[in-house]
């Protein structure tokens, strides 16, 4: 292997799902081919890139692999990307460090931290 290039997403609805995380990870489209697949880059060439690709068939377990993003104030996050299509499902606080488990629009997790203050 030469490098870690991004993590993939299926979708049913690529260019929805596209437009969700473009804007919720504040990523832009580098290239896509809707209905089939697209890539999301966030323009530092160190942050994994975003694929998301067409599948058929919808979601039916729950991920094994998820994305997680550090917040500055999680209930802010939280609620903004609410408002794109994600859903709460959980809130969590461990050792100071609180998260919300999030789903996409589709029903992909991820997490938004919030690092506890020293």
């Amino acid at each position: 292997m030469t490098g870690f290039r991004g993590l993939a997403l299926d979708a049913c609805d690529v260019e929805a799902l596209t437009r969700f995380w473009s804007d919720a990870a504040n990523y832009e489209v580098e290239a896509a081919d809707y209905p089939y697949w697209a890539v999301l880059a966030s323009g530092e060439s160190n942050l994994p890139r975003i694929i998301v690709i067409q599948v058929p068939e919808l979601k039916s377990a729950k991920n094994r692999l998820h994305m997680e993003f550090d917040v500055s104030d999680l209930d802010v996050e939280a609620e903004r990307l609410v408002e794109l299509g994600a859903g709460i499902d959980a809130r969590r606080e461990f050792h100071g460090t609180r998260w919300i488990v999030m789903s996409d629009p589709e029903g992909n997790e991820f997490c938004l931290l919030e690092e506890a203050s020293d």
